[in-house]
């Protein structure tokens, strides 16, 4: 490697200084002691015997003089290559010339070498005008490297291909680097979703690979960039990822009702899956103390195929659950075992019911499977006639006055009517309510043609119990 030396003269001193350091040099009689202590410094401060330095200015001192004013001769040589016992650099005594020379100071005498990069050692001695020290060596090397490593080449054991989406959340990275100089030292990595972003220039493993875990979905960017002993950062190098770990989701979610009688119907839940789904299951739980009751598995739903599963109120052995509070949960998991749970509560399984008999003209209400009240009834006119099927109550409101949908000029018009209790059953207005202006219930007081609301013509659809 190319290096250079720096030989100090300051051409300000008297002629007469010069000559007599030359005539000294040549051979006089060593009269000054060594200096204690010789330090090599650069612009970041003191630099350890064997350590390393990014700076081609390298500072050399020597300290400990006493009580001896003098200059310092500085014999700095590739590592490898002999003393000769010639100074490269050098600076003046200063007892001899301050008063003459320019810049001169006073103190430790400090003599700055600019170096190429490599391996180098180095040796002083004292002088003035009574004579010259021995030669100190410097107990240790002097390294320059101003080159940083070479970009790293990145690879990835969990996500090889950069072109392809991997479904793992831990990513691995392995790499490989090198350095000519002072050889690498450490490595910094940053993962961020900057294709343009930097690892910073801070040491966070010694090791040539990193497991990293709890990696969401997205395009990620793995940056490292390598760090030497003499302190050069090298270039940065980039390793793009892409991570799909979303598990599948619930759509067009659908319950038949929230609160239901198993001896008349079922809890139904329907619903799609926002992406292919390895396997659902649907798990029934008691609300109150979260015991598992029933437990569906299904297999191999595609993204957009919808789905149902109905409950009729019974456990794993087919035997009827007591009523109460239920909670429905549905787990989707893909074929890399992402998983997501879905859950909702407050579903109600009641043994409670209501029983209208169209033919008979008569209504029959149980509370927890028991009858509680039997009653007659007036239903729909042939005009107007209430629908037969199951239904859910869907409110339950008091007092209330129901007010015509139809105009005046209909037949079927009628005047504001208030009522104490009304249970809407099915939308359109289809209730279960009192009727104070009815006199006749039962079998054929809704069989005659006429303005629904009068004792023989029956309702517009309603169920009238009396009040």
């Amino acid at each position: 490697m190319r290096y250079l030396f720096a030989f100090v003269i300051i051409m300000a001193c008297a002629a007469g200084g010069l000559l007599e350091y030359r005539h000294l040099t040549a051979g006089p009689a060593v009269v000054l002691p060594l200096p204690r202590q010789l330090l090599a410094t650069t612009g970041q401060g003191q630099l350890l015997p064997g350590g390393w330095t990014n700076s081609n200015d390298v500072s050399l001192k020597a300290s400990g003089l006493g009580n001896v004013v003098a200059g310092m001769d500085v014999e700095l040589r590739l590592e490898g290559t002999q003393f000769t016992g010639t100074p490269t650099g050098s600076t003046p005594d200063p007892g001899q010339v301050a008063s003459a020379c320019t810049g001169c100071v006073n103190g430790d005498p400090v003599v700055t070498e600019h170096l190429a990069d490599g391996y180098y050692h180095w040796q002083a001695r004292l002088h003035n005008k009574q004579g010259v020290s021995p030669w100190r060596v410097y107990r240790g090397h002097l390294n320059v490297d101003t080159q940083p490593p070479v970009a790293p080449s990145i690879n990835s054991s969990t996500d090889p291909n950069p072109a392809k989406t991997y479904h793992s959340s831990t990513l691995q990275f392995g790499w490989q680097t090198s350095d000519s100089g002072s050889g690498v030292d450490g490595y910094s990595y940053r993962l961020d979703a900057d294709p343009h972003g930097l690892a910073a220039t801070e040491v966070r493993t010694n090791s040539q690979n990193v497991s990293l875990t709890g990696i969401s979905s997205g395009t990620f960017y793995f940056h490292l960039r390598a760090v030497d002993h003499a302190g050069n950062w090298g270039s940065n190098a980039t390793f793009p990822v892409h991570v799909d770990v979303t598990p599948p989701g619930l759509t067009h979610v659908r319950f038949s009702a929230y609160a239901f009688n198993p001896e008349v119907d079922a809890l139904t839940v329907s619903f799609g899956v926002t992406k292919a789904a390895q396997s659902i299951h649907v798990g029934i739980y008691r609300q109150s103390n979260n015991q598992l009751v029933r437990l569906y598995a299904l297999q191999g739903l595609a993204q957009g195929q919808k789905t149902s599963v109905s409950w009729h109120g019974n456990d794993v052995k087919g035997q009827p659950v007591p009523p109460g509070d239920y909670e429905v949960y549905v787990r989707t998991t893909d074929q890399y075992g992402h998983s997501a749970l879905t859950g909702w509560r407050d579903f109600v399984l009641t043994n409670d019911k209501i029983v209208v008999s169209l033919s008979q003209q008569r209504l029959v209400a149980y509370d927890n499977g028991k009858v509680f009240l039997t009653s007659l009834v007036t239903t729909g006119n042939p005009k107007l006639p209430t629908p037969a099927g199951t239904y859910h109550i869907m409110a339950k409101l008091h007092p209330f006055t129901f007010r015509s949908p139809w105009p005046k000029s209909s037949p079927f018009y009628y005047e504001p009517s208030k009522v104490q209790y009304a249970m809407l059953f099915r939308g359109g207005g289809y209730f279960i309510h009192d009727a104070p202006w009815r006199g006749a219930f039962g079998p054929g007081t809704n069989a005659q043609i006429g303005t629904p609301g009068q004792n023989f013509t029956g309702t517009h659809g309603c169920i009238n119990v009396p009040s």
